[in-house]
């Protein structure tokens, strides 16, 4: 049988070999794996507030052009340069101007 340089046969090294092709798939599947975890777990988590941002990112792109102004209740349109007004926003929260949308913060 022949011999490799270090005294083994053959068949040893590939055995060797083929065990630690099999080693690195398994850690690659289980790197895969916890990131997936990771990722669902950012989406379930923060889902909502990137949501809320893809949203008004969404409709500043679609009303670039746009005149008028949404209100707090988000279905009434303000003329440019009006205000809506001052009781629209709950009591300890400030009016402004987002875009094109007046928010209560």
């Amino acid at each position: 049988m022949p011999r490799t340089e270090c005294g083994d046969t053959v068949v040893l090294t590939m055995k060797r070999r083929r065990g630690k092709k099999g080693q690195a798939l398994i850690e690659y599947a289980f790197l895969m794996v916890l990131l997936a975890t990771i990722g669902f777990a950012v989406v379930a988590l923060a889902g909502n507030q990137i949501m809320g941002l893809y949203d008004e990112v969404n409709y500043e792109l679609t009303h670039i052009t746009s005149q008028t102004t949404l209100a707090p209740d988000g279905t009434t349109t303000l003329a440019p340069g009006a205000t809506p007004a001052a009781g629209s926003c709950p009591p300890g929260a400030t009016l402004e101007l987002r875009g094109h949308k007046w928010k209560c913060m």
